[in-house]
């Protein structure tokens, strides 16, 4: 199945998981994260049901599908989750609604707010290499014109070149 995210869609992971209970669980471990990844980041609904953020709708033959896991595993895995309480699961007839229980400590409480954040710091990052690249063009024109002033002035008796073979090399 193919999902049409964008490259300013992203979910954060905590190193901290590598001391989690079930990161050494591969079926789990693929499964939570999963989760993470499909959890919806905003309130909504889909045929009538409503999820929440940090909620997804699904049936265990797309999570089977999804993470390439067999229905088994998938039910396994889902169940680990909701022991430790990383995930609650609603059933219904046809699908279930899942909950990343602590969605909003992995993801922060507002992801606009995150862009607005990332925005304005990736701008002060380019203005601050915007100035240092301006910074480094007027030393070496600055280094140039000293070159210049410092050179002997050229020699009308000789013949050969006015300016030493090395002048213009750095």
């Amino acid at each position: 199945m193919s999902w049409n995210y964008t490259d300013t869609e992203y979910v954060k992971l905590f190193r901290k998981m590598l001391n989690w209970e079930w990161y050494t669980d591969i079926n789990t471990k693929v499964l939570f994260l999963h989760c993470l990844l499909k959890a919806n980041w905003k309130d909504g609904s889909w045929h009538g049901y409503e999820y929440k953020r940090g909620q997804f709708i699904t049936s265990l033959p797309s999570l089977a599908k999804e993470t390439g896991l067999s229905i088994r595993q998938v039910r396994t895995a889902l169940e680990h989750l909701k022991s430790t309480g990383e995930v609650t699961v609603k059933n219904y007839p046809k699908f279930r609604i899942i909950t990343v229980v602590s969605y909003d400590s992995f993801q922060g409480s507002d992801r606009q707010n995150d862009r607005k954040t990332t925005g304005n710091r990736q701008a002060k990052r380019q203005a601050s290499d915007r100035q240092a690249t301006a910074d480094i063009r007027t030393y070496k024109n600055n280094k140039e014109d000293k070159k210049i002033k410092e050179a002997p002035p050229p020699d009308n008796e000789d013949e050969g070149e006015p300016w030493p073979d090395d002048f213009w090399e750095d």
